[in-house]
């Protein structure tokens, strides 16, 4: 069973619908392969 760091959040880019962790301290939510900050929770 693989670690999961419970300080991140999952966050999906609305622009291709990829899902990532990010740390959610760090303000702005960017998704890191292009930097669109058009994201959102889930």
């Amino acid at each position: 069973m693989r670690d999961v760091d419970q300080s991140k959040v999952y966050f999906r880019c609305n622009v291709c619908d990829f899902i990532f962790q990010k740390d959610p301290n760090f303000i702005p939510i960017t998704y890191p392969q292009f930097g669109s900050e058009d994201t959102a929770s889930i």
